[in-house]
């Protein structure tokens, strides 16, 4: 019976919005109305079923923060203003019912606390459900440092093509001061009197005066204040707050000792590439190539995926592909030379569990942006495997539980960017004589294991 319980708790979404409706139109008929009786009716219709569907939200929701887990903490003024909500809508509904009197300016001073109380109890809820931020999150950072509000620390990303045309101010020195400065420097905080929120602030300075010092830039009591020991209590950002990266502490410098222009750009400061690396976005294409080229036609991908195989993109916009025959058993020597016409997409590509023999190396081989190759549970004994060689991305090669011929691991040593290749179980015993460079041990990898069998690997997806 337990899950009863659980889906009256869920119904209070949706219940709380009844006391709303309900509310909202008595208050509105009884500030229309004036103290005429005409409208009795309608009121007291309002606030009967305001009440009685706030009592349903209390119950629902009591009932939801007993059943998932919410805090205390998190929901005591949420319930405590739920029950000033009630409170007051049936003092008005027994007032509207004559039970007891009070004068019209009474009655309208309680639908002014109603509505106060209803907004302030859908608050609550509101922050409960999306969060404390949610009506902040939207403002401008700017707008957040002046009500003193915190906000997320932001990542600083640059473009590595059009960076040295920014600003270095625009692009590293105000966004440092927002991620790391501001919950302190703000114009409603104001630690030391400083202010840190855009260029004009920074330049009045605090009450220690100016941050910079033109005759000696490197004396300049922002410049001091970072450099102190993390266990000086005047060092910043304190020590329990994010502390500047060593290339934040570089840049910050570097613009001090430049005079703290506002407009001069990374170009013009002549500030080498490597102090921005951190800040460039790193390759989402991962361990695959990093390169551009158009996307396959979808009519050659839909053709492929008739046959069987399973094609997704590195990532959502890639036009890079994983290949996968997961599906496609009887894929074969032959059946290789269907993926030609997308050559170059692929970077990935799985042949396990299908026919293949060493013959499929002479197409794989025309794969030139190949990555990563798995061959396990396949006929693969290595016999031309040297013909993946001229792979210049080739990283990755998976031979587990495969006839894969020890001896031809030799032919693999040359290979140009090759980082693991997976021998585990091969179904022939291999030569403990062997002797594998030292430079490529952690290349290969050899071992015999066996895993339990699930009914789920025979699932096709």
């Amino acid at each position: 019976m337990d899950f009863i319980i659980d889906i009256v708790g869920r119904f209070h979404p949706l219940v709380v919005h009844l006391p709303i409706g309900f509310l909202f139109l008595g208050a509105l008929m009884i500030f229309y109305s004036g103290n005429e009786d005409k409208y009795l009716p309608i009121m007291r219709f309002s606030f009967f079923w305001g009440a009685i569907s706030t009592l349903l939200a209390l119950i629902t929701g009591f009932v939801q923060y007993n059943q998932e887990g919410y805090a205390w903490e998190d929901i005591q003024n949420h319930l405590i203003f739920g029950i000033i909500v009630l409170i007051i809508a049936v003092t008005i509904y027994l007032n509207l019912k004559r039970i007891f009197f009070v004068g019209f300016k009474s009655r309208k001073i309680l639908v002014y606390f109603l509505i106060l109380s209803l907004i302030i109890t859908g608050h609550l809820g509101g922050n409960l459900t999306h969060g404390k931020d949610h009506l902040t999150a939207p403002l401008p950072d700017n707008f957040k440092a002046i009500l003193g509000v915190d906000y997320p620390i932001k990542k600083i990303e640059l473009d590595r093509v059009t960076y040295r045309s920014q600003s270095l101010y625009q692009a590293i020195v105000q966004p440092v001061f927002n991620a790391k400065c501001i919950s302190c420097h703000s114009p409603k905080k104001k630690k030391g009197e400083l202010v840190l929120i855009d260029y004009p602030s920074i330049m009045n300075g605090g009450e220690g005066g100016s941050l910079f010092s033109k005759a000696d830039p490197e004396q300049s009591l922002l410049l001091k204040r970072i450099h102190l020991p993390l266990e000086d209590e005047k060092h910043m950002p304190p020590k329990a707050k994010v502390q500047l990266t060593k290339s934040e502490n570089v840049l910050l410098s570097r613009w001090i000792a430049h005079g703290a222009p506002k407009e001069a750009s990374i170009e013009a400061l002549k500030i080498e590439e490597e102090l921005f690396a951190s800040f460039f976005e790193k390759n989402p294409t991962g361990i695959y190539p990093d390169i551009s080229i158009a996307p396959a036609e979808n009519e050659v991908l839909k053709a492929l995926k008739k046959k069987g195989f399973f094609i997704s993109p590195i990532y959502k916009t890639s036009p890079l592909l994983k290949i996968s025959c997961i599906n496609y058993h009887d894929f074969n020597d032959l059946s290789a030379q269907s993926l030609l016409p997308i050559k170059e997409h692929i970077v990935s590509l799985d042949l396990g569990k299908t026919k293949v023999t060493d013959s499929v190396f002479r197409v794989i081989q025309k794969l030139p942006n190949l990555t990563v190759l798995k061959l396990d549970n396949t006929k693969i004994n290595g016999s031309q495997i040297e013909l993946l060689s001229q792979l210049k991305n080739l990283k990755e090669i998976n031979l587990v539980n495969t006839d894969f011929e020890i001896h031809n691991l030799t032919k693999m040593y040359n290979f140009p960017t090759i980082k693991k290749v997976n021998l585990f179980n091969l179904k022939k015993q291999f030569n403990s004589n062997l002797k594998i460079p030292d430079s490529l041990k952690s290349v290969f990898l050899l071992q015999y294991y066996e895993l339990e069998k699930l009914d789920t690997d025979s699932v096709v997806y």
